[in-house]
């Protein structure tokens, strides 16, 4: 990424910094107490959103559940997937150092497609890489009020990509932000970090705050080498939120804007001529390269939103966003192959990324009355992306392009037995500038026998919409010796590099699903409660691939390379002939599982939450090598079985301890060098965090990780394929002061 290209950028950082210190002289600061809320208060507390109104957990018909303030400072959560963790049934899984793939009832990976994530409303959804960069949203995690979390379809509310769940990060208001808070960390391997947030009130009436970190992670242990590995990375954040007050309604603004830079190392197929071993005589070569990757990630979003109350008592919210998003990453691209070509080139210095303008318009009324609770709303989005890749392995059709998404929602809550029985029914309306109409209905039942207990189930319908780079780019997926292919052509003197294409004139189709949910949910007591979900998703059209035509018939006329061969001048093993592929959309799966949680107060001083959860997913096989290769790498991305307990003492007034055990069951990844899946053992995790209040706005932590064993491998990232890493046992001081 060239200077130039972040002028645009570093302005509005500079614009940004000036706003927020003329605000900050212009206030008063006041303080803050943020230790002093009891667990049965922020119980209480908890109330979400995510049906696009304020609503208890308990009154919701949907697997829901809130990760409070307290318990992410409880747990000594340093990033957002980190808590995620306390999420029943939600697959968490830790990459390297700061790379986590996330997901929701199966199908993870490290760019997660089918789960909507947004902070404060605005979606994290990133277009260039069809899903969430979790190493770039580096919260503050003393700011964040909430995170709520919905397992299972969004869609009907939602739209498009909330199909297995949503996510939403909820910060702290400026108002509840009053003061300054200090956090600064150290963690074993060379991991730190330091944040201030500081708020105050506006002269003119109202509250702001401003809030920075800048933080590290170290190198993680290389799995098949244990040394330490090129993925380090630094990142720096910076935002300011302005709540002004007004005589009608609530406003607020939000700007934030983040650098992160790191290195990673991809696999890519390749001639052996550009393999890493070259290999000697006699001896198997090698089909794969290893490319040290520098990651530059920029990004700014600016945010506004009004909500007032009008006429006949109709609640009304406004909300407008845009954000900016720049990532690329440089380093020796290329397998080798030469598009038109049998003769290999060596890979080059090149740059692959994209950046994206996201401005989004989302308005909604509610409107209350006796029999029916209804909402609706609707949505306009335009993108403008510009994809950049390397000749090879990726190559996109269209680097550019424009588009403008429409949508409209409503969502109809029907009292049908006022206090026992609701009927909710709603649907989102889609215009997709790529996938074209996605209409996604649903229907929910809510009964409450008492104000205790509650039963609920649904039905719904939701869509995925594929981004450019998954339909129009082409991928050299595998490389393999020819003879593989064709026995007749000796071993080791020929290559067969499969290579996917998009079809000509094919236009992308949106991933299907529907999904029959049910639950049951009980407070026995103000000590004991339990909540289960049981589902069962079907999926169709899910993007995948597959060859052109049978192996038998893909070989090329053999005189030209008959010919590559024996000209001396060509690198040995730089010959080869292109296996076609395409992408598809003919892919099915169905997917069933359950959750359970438990929460117990054995004791005033003593908190228990328990949780168990399964999952199955089974694809349909097509007989084709290269589709059935990718549904097996689906079907077995997630852990089947997922166990957690959490225990929280407190030990005196001014000391805490977390105690936090979590097991996953065995999991498997595609592996580049043997193009087959490599199964990772069943593991645990022991966590643990021992708090001390030094004095009442003051706490001095010692965190402990993965305390069972030095290090394990947690998962590998089939697409982008890079180096399997180990999270390693670590330990953490931090220190948290307001003053």
């Amino acid at each position: 990424m060239t200077n130039r290209a972040l002028e645009p950028l570093g302005r509005w950082r500079w614009l940004l910094m000036a706003l927020a210190i003329q605000t900050a002289c212009a206030s008063v600061a006041s303080t803050h107490d943020f230790l002093d809320m009891s667990l049965e208060e922020l119980v209480d507390y908890r109330l979400m959103s995510m049906s696009r109104k304020e609503q208890r957990v308990a009154d919701m018909a949907a697997a829901a559940y809130v990760i409070s303030a307290e318990e992410i400072r409880r747990s000594g959560a340093q990033s957002i997937p980190e808590a995620l963790r306390l999420v029943p049934g939600l697959n968490v899984a830790q990459i390297s150092g700061d790379r986590w793939a996330v997901s929701s009832r199966g199908f993870n990976e490290r760019l997660s497609n089918k789960l909507l994530v947004q902070v404060d409303g605005r979606s994290v959804y990133s277009p260039i890489f069809s899903g969430v960069l979790w190493e770039t949203q580096d919260a503050i995690m003393g700011d964040i009020e909430r995170i709520e979390v919905i397992r299972g379809t969004g869609a009907a509310l939602w739209g498009t990509n909330a199909m297995n769940g949503v996510i939403n990060i909820v910060t702290r208001s400026a108002q509840a932000s009053q003061g300054s808070a200090l956090s600064v960390a150290s963690t074993t391997g060379g991991g730190a970090f330091a944040s201030l947030t500081h708020g105050g009130t506006l002269a003119q009436g109202g509250h702001f705050k401003i809030f920075g970190k800048s933080s590290r992670t170290g190198g993680s242990p290389e799995r098949d080498t244990g040394f330490v590995g090129s993925d380090a990375a630094r990142q720096n954040r910076f935002g300011i939120k302005l709540e002004p007050q007004l005589d009608s309604g609530q406003l607020s603004f939000k700007a934030e804007a983040y650098q992160s830079r790191s290195n990673d190392v991809w696999g890519f197929p390749s001639l052996p001529a550009f393999s890493d071993k070259p290999f000697p005589k006699f001896a198997q070569p090698s089909y794969f390269r290893d490319a040290l990757l520098s990651q530059a990630s920029e990004g700014l979003a600016l945010q506004g939103r009004y909500s007032w109350q009008g006429s006949q008592g109709l609640d009304n919210a406004l909300q407008f966003s845009m954000d900016h998003e720049k990532t690329s990453h440089t380093g020796l691209w290329g397998t080798g192959t030469v598009p038109g070509s049998v003769v290999g080139q060596a890979p080059r210095l090149q740059t692959a990324g994209g950046e994206k303008i996201e401005i989004d318009l989302d308005f909604q009324q509610r409107r209350q009355g006796q029999l029916h609770d209804i909402i609706w709303g609707f949505n306009l989005r335009h993108i403008t992306d510009d994809l950049f890749l390397p000749a090879t392995p990726y190559v996109l059709t269209e680097g550019k392009s424009q588009r403008m998404n429409y949508s409209a929602f409503v969502h109809d809550e029907i009292n049908v037995v006022p206090e026992r029985f609701k009927l909710i029914l709603g649907s989102k309306f889609e215009k997709d500038g790529l996938t074209g109409h996605n209409i996604q209905p649903n229907v929910r039942a809510l009964y409450t026998p008492s104000a205790n207990e509650a039963f609920w189930g649904a039905l719904s319908h939701s869509a995925r919409s594929l981004r450019r780079f998954e339909s129009f780019a082409q991928v050299d997926v595998l490389a393999r010796d020819a003879h593989d292919f064709n026995p007749a052509i000796p071993p080791n003197l020929l290559t067969a590099v499969t290579q996917i294409s998009p079809l000509a004139n094919a236009r992308p189709v949106a991933e299907k699903a529907w999904s029959l949910e049910a639950g049951w949910r009980k407070q026995f007591s103000n000590f004991l409660s339990v909540d289960t979900a049981v589902f069962v998703t079907d999926y169709s059209q899910l993007r995948g691939a597959r060859l052109s035509g049978n192996l038998a018939d893909v070989m090329p006329p053999m005189g030209p390379l008959m010919q590559c061969i024996g000209n001396p001048q060509n690198l040995p093993g730089s010959c080869y002939f292109t296996v076609n592929g395409y992408n598809s959309n003919q892919d099915k799966a169905r997917s069933h599982g359950g959750e359970w949680s438990l929460e117990w107060h054995p004791q005033p001083w003593w908190t228990v939450q328990s949780s168990y959860s399964y999952l199955r997913v089974k694809g349909q096989r097509s007989g084709d090598v290269l589709g059935d290769l990718l549904v097996s790498v689906f079907e077995n991305a997630a852990p089947r079985h997922q166990v957690s307990l959490v225990n929280n003492f407190s030990l005196r007034s001014d000391l805490n301890l977390n105690v936090r055990l979590r097991h996953n069951s065995q999991t498997s990844h595609l592996e580049q060098i043997s193009g087959e899946l490599t199964r990772l053992p069943p593991y645990s995790g022991l966590d643990m965090r021992l708090a001390w209040k030094a004095g009442r706005q003051t706490e001095l932590s010692l965190m402990g990780r993965n305390l069972l064993k030095d290090r394990h491998t947690e998962f590998i990232s089939s697409f982008p394929v890079s180096r399997a890493y180990d999270v390693q046992r670590s330990l953490t001081l931090q220190l948290v002061s307001r003053f």
